[in-house]
This record gives structure tokens, sequence and C-alpha cells, in this order.
């Protein structure tokens, strides 16, 4: 998610718009012939998308009547079904069986303020609890994007007042919010629409990428992998208790990383506005799946309310790491990590709700040498030997992944793999480094196959990768230095030319020694020769 608290743009209706006809001698009705009415509900956050509302008919309206001037009521008369709520929910003053229609048209009429916004939640409990309500007069629809919003729209209702009810669990703290229950008066056939004010919990799923947090990042096999779950701390008000607990799971391709001394808990650390939260305020455990390979986790805030009612509005978050193990997928659709919250929806039960998923994936890569000869690149050459360095030209140590396929992976620091030093073509000429992140490797070769030269400088090599805005993967390749990426045929492999020859020697090699052995030679045999030529010519002299 790009926001922590998608804010819900208008809000519960602060005044009834009640009847604008006063005086009802109302009487106890059925609900209106009229069906062409229609409720929108909508909202610019997320979380709205799939939530149900639920319109409950408390009262009719003759449209009719009202126009031809022949209503005796004002148009309007309660549902009977309602009787009960007034009688002995609300125990509206002065009500009996015979006008309980007329005494609940003037208590509502009356209502201001917040006295509304208590009515609308009282009400929409009562009816929520009722299981026997008339089906004619609860009315759903589901919540759809509609462009940039998400809308849910109640078609096909008679004329008359209503309570609509979305999904339960929204907060907010900027206004007060009161109820997750609205009043709408539906007189003709022009859509009643209405803008959420308040919000649900939201979650944003970060994965740190380099300095940034963000939906996705690369990383080598044994590297931390650090992670990040963000939500608001709700207004918890009208609430006994409150559950607040972030759900995460790991694919098979992450270790969780913990220093946990007992059972199934984990190291997390949970900061509220950016200040650590202290560990008796929450419990963290995992679950490791055998079958799988995932581990899910669970931070649940323990006495939430108590705790942090306080904290409303603020900034929360949780925070701890994995290692990316030798499970680890390569590129395709990465090693995701999935978290939710679970959160009370209702503050006159126990009920909970959650949010949607936010996602984060971590990628790791590989590539080939394919090992040619020069002047005939459909020979492949075996032998050849190399070693893999990072950027600054550190050796990477090694451990086989697949011999089939002669591939190798980096070797970590508490990786109990044998290392191996010398990975060499096979007689495909073929080898491959894998569990790499993005970035650039030197490819040094350290022997040459038989009877041809060895490189004498590093092969600059580097892995990129292009990501979609959600994270996922767009393309990847691998490129030689000088080589320019094509992201619509990327390469996942290099070629690799040896040349045929007896490598001639160098300046300070052993063929510059090879010449000063025989120079010296030469020079003490001419000197023997010398030598002896003058001994010779002194016994002619004599």
């Amino acid at each position: 998610m790009n926001s922590l608290t998608k804010k819900l743009a208008a809000g519960v209706i602060a005044a009834a718009t009640m009847f604008s006809i006063a005086g009802l001698g109302a009487t106890t009705a059925n609900a209106a012939n009229a069906s062409d009415g229609s409720i929108e509900v909508s909202s610019s956050n997320a979380e709205f998308k799939g939530k149900t509302v639920t319109a409950y008919q408390m009262f009719t309206y003759d449209k009719e009547a009202v126009e031809n001037g022949t209503a005796t009521n004002s148009g309007y008369a309660l549902i009977s079904s309602w009787d009960d709520f007034f009688l002995h929910i609300v125990q509206v003053e002065g009500a009996t069986a015979e006008n309980v229609s007329q005494k609940a048209y003037d208590y509502v009429a009356s209502l201001k303020d917040a006295n509304v916004v208590n009515f609308a939640k009282k009400a929409s409990d009562w009816v929520k609890s009722q299981e026997n309500f008339g089906a004619s007069l609860k009315h759903e629809a589901i919540a759809a994007a509609n462009g940039n919003t998400y809308t849910a729209t109640i078609n096909n209702l008679s004329y008359g007042y209503y309570v609509v009810s979305p999904a339960a669990g929204s907060t907010d703290t900027t206004t007060k919010r009161g109820t997750d229950a609205m009043l709408l008066n539906v007189k003709n056939s022009t859509p009643v629409k209405q803008n959420l004010k308040s919000t649900y919990p939201t979650i944003q799923k970060t994965v740190q990428n380099g300095n940034e947090d963000s939906t996705h990042n690369s990383a080598q096999i044994g590297d931390t992998v650090n992670f990040k779950l963000a939500s608001t701390v709700p207004d918890m008000a009208e609430y006994t208790n409150y559950t607040f607990k972030f759900t995460d799971t790991l694919s098979k391709g992450l270790t969780l990383n913990n220093t946990a001394a007992t059972g199934n808990t984990f190291t997390a650390v949970v900061k509220i506005d950016g200040t650590v939260v202290d560990t008796g305020d929450y419990t963290a455990m995992f679950t490791k799946d055998t079958i799988s390979g995932t581990t899910s986790l669970e931070v649940n805030m323990t006495d939430f309310k108590t705790k942090h009612q306080h904290d409303a509005g603020k900034t929360i978050i949780v925070e701890y790491s994995a290692t990316l193990n030798t499970d680890a997928a390569v590129a395709g659709n990465g090693n995701d990590n999935t978290a939710k919250i679970i959160y009370s929806n209702d503050p006159s039960s126990n009920s909970t709700g959650g949010t949607g998923e936010d996602k984060t994936y971590t990628y790791t890569f590989n590539f080939a040498i394919n090992k040619v000869d020069a002047d005939n690149t459909d020979m492949k050459l075996a032998g050849a030997q190399f070693e893999l360095q990072d950027a600054q030209g550190n050796k990477i140590a090694l451990a086989s992944v697949n011999p089939d396929e002669n591939s190798f992976r980096p070797k970590g620091a508490n990786d109990t793999a044998a290392a191996d030093t010398a990975v060499k073509t096979n007689s495909q000429g073929v080898l491959k480094f894998t569990g790499l992140k993005e970035g650039t490797y030197k490819v040094v070769e350290t022997k040459a196959p038989a009877h041809y030269n060895k490189l004498t400088a590093p092969i600059t090599v580097e892995i990129k990768a292009n990501y979609n805005a959600d994270g996922t993967l767009l393309n990847w390749g691998v490129i030689k230095s000088g080589e320019t990426y094509d992201a619509d045929h990327p390469a996942t492999s290099i070629t690799v030319e040896n040349k045929k020859g007896i490598e001639l020697p160098s300046t300070g090699g052993m063929g510059t020694a090879l010449f000063t052995v025989f120079g010296v030679l030469i020079v003490a045999l001419g000197a023997g020769w010398y030598v002896k030529s003058n001994r010779k010519s002194s016994k002619h002299a004599a």
C-alpha cells in the first residue's frame, strides 16, 4: 500500500437529513411499492474493496401521496419490524403499540448532532442481531473498484428511510467516528450518494533495498534481509478490548533470524511513533510448516486498548529480519513475503476482520559461462578454471549446487557445505553461478583449457533487473562490460572465448629468467675459453 491510512472522504451523517415534512400522523406500514431507489456508498480507501454494505429499511415514504397532496401522514410510516426496537430498546416516551409509528417519527426527527450518530449505531447493532428481520427489508452490495474509488451500489430500493451499515472495522482519529452506520433518506429515483468518513486499518509491507524501503530487493544467498510491517494505531474508544495482530508468511527461501531463547517465540522490534515498545506489550510467535517450508509469523499486541489507546493515529511498525537460504527461488516469482493485520471490527462483540494482504519480493539471480574456441565457437571447451569476485575484486567462496548443471552458489558464513576452490567448465563448456544479487561481478580465469591461452584480464559482468510497481519482476539479464542491456531480449549467459597457442613470455616471467640463465652460462663459457686461450699463448711464448 502506498499509504498507511487511506482516508475515506466524507463521513457518517452528522445530521439526520431526515424528514423534510413536519408533523406526521404516521401509521405502521409495510415497504412502499416504488422500488427504483438506490444508495451508493463510496470510499477512496482500497481496503473498502470487497467490503459488504447493508441497508435496512426503517420507514416507508409515499412519494406519490406527498406530491399530489393526498398524504395524511406526510408520507412516512414505521415498518412494523422496527416496533420492538422503539418500544423496548429506545423506549420512546409515550410510545404504545397503537402510536409507535408516530412516536418513532417524532423521536428520530428531533435528534441532533451526536445523538444522530449514537442512534444510528444503536439501530445498526440491534437490527444486525435480529435473525428473523424481514429479508425484503435487508439489502446488500459489495464494494467494487470504480476508477480511483470503491463503491457499493444498492439498487431496487423502495422509497423510505434506511439504516446503512458498511462492513465493520473502520477507524479514525481525525473526526469523531462514533459509528460505522449511516441514516439515509431515499425519496426518489436519484441515487443517494454517501462517502465514508472513517478509515479501515491498512498494512504496508516493505523490504530494505539499499537505503530505501521498497516492495522488492535482491540478495545473495546468505544475505540478511530486513523487513517492516507498518500500520496506524486505531481509534479504540468504543471498544472494551481490541485485537490488533500482525501476521506474516515467509516463503521457503527465507529463514527467520531469531535470537529468542525459548520455544517458538522470535525476535521482533515494535515501534510506535518511532519509540520502541516494551516487549511485554506484545507476543511474537512463529510456526514452521515442514511440508511447504513456509514460516508463519504472528505479532499480537496484548491488552492493546489499555496500554496504547492514547497512541491512536500514530504509526506502528514491526521490524524483523530473515536470511536468504539455499532453497531460494531464482528469478521468476521471487521469494515473496505476505502480511496482513487481524483487527477488532465490532465494539459490541469479539468479532474480527482483516486487511488486504501486502507483499514484498526478494529476488536472487544466476548466470552461466559458455566457454568456446575463439576460431570455432561450436567447439565447447572443458576444464577452464575460474573464480568469482565481487565488484571490489574480493573472491566469493562457492559451494556446489547441482553437479548435473555444474552450478555453484555463494557459501555463507554459517554454511556447512564444503567450499569448491576450483570451479571448472564441464564437457559442454558450461559453468553456472547462482544465488547472486543484482550488481557487478568479476569472472577471473585462473587456468585455461589445455593448449589454449589463459585470459589476461578479468571479465566484468553485470546482473540487471527491472521491476513492476508492485515489486514483481519485469525482466532481468546479464551483460558483459561494454555491452548494452536489451530488456526485450535479455541474456542469462555470457560467451567466453579462448585462443589456441603457447603463451609468449612477458617481462619478469619465466622467459626472462631463462634468458638470464643462458646469458650467465654464455658469459661463464666465454670467460673459461679466454683463460684457457691465454694459458696456451703463455706456453708458446716460453
